[in-house]
């Protein structure tokens, strides 16, 4: 899985921009700087009182911090409600948001959700320009797959993304090993 580190930084980078973009307000910025900085109870809840003043645009990136916030302090229903709520109100789908959302989903145990956030994430993926997503964030997402296949007991999917993933990534000894794993199965 992604290290929160990275994830917190690449979400602040697309949420400042975002804001700086959309004329956001101060409350948001404000939420997101706390963000950057590792300060994840003062952003969320910055990013509660943006989400209950705000509206339309501004009031999607609120939640949208607002699950940033909940993901880095794991508490990761409450991330994954505001996550969805900022979809809800018009935040952009992106790669990043599906992943955590999957990750999210995964922490709380509920594989259904994790495996259609991944594959709604890929899906996305497939769509975008060469270039466009982290292709370690598309390793991951994948691999969260098998898993997700495994823990709700689709053996055969399992299988077949098991083989799917060394065919691209040929090498890796711990999907190998899975592999061996669902042969059993």
């Amino acid at each position: 899985m992604m290290k929160k580190g990275k994830t917190a930084g690449i979400f602040a980078a697309a949420a400042l921009a975002a804001c700086m973009l959309g004329g956001c307000a101060n409350a948001l910025q404000d939420g997101t700087r706390a963000l950057e900085n590792g300060q994840y109870e003062e952003a969320r809840d910055i990013f509660e009182t943006a989400a209950e003043q705000e509206d339309g645009e501004k009031s999607a990136e609120a939640y949208r911090g607002l699950g940033m916030a909940y993901y880095e302090m794991e508490e990761y229903g409450s991330a994954m409600e505001a996550f969805q709520t900022a979809l809800d109100r018009g935040a952009g789908q992106t790669v990043q948001i599906y992943n955590l959302m999957g990750i999210c989903a995964m922490n709380v145990a509920d594989y259904e959700s994790a495996l259609e956030y991944f594959q709604s994430g890929l899906a996305l993926a497939d769509t975008e320009s060469e270039g466009e997503t982290d292709t370690d964030l598309i390793r991951e997402m994948r691999y969260n797959e098998i898993v997700c296949c495994e823990r709700t007991a689709d053996w055969e999917s399992a299988k077949q993304k098991a083989a799917e993933y060394l065919q691209d990534y040929p090498g890796d000894e711990a999907v190998e090993k899975e592999a061996e794993f669902l042969e059993t199965r």
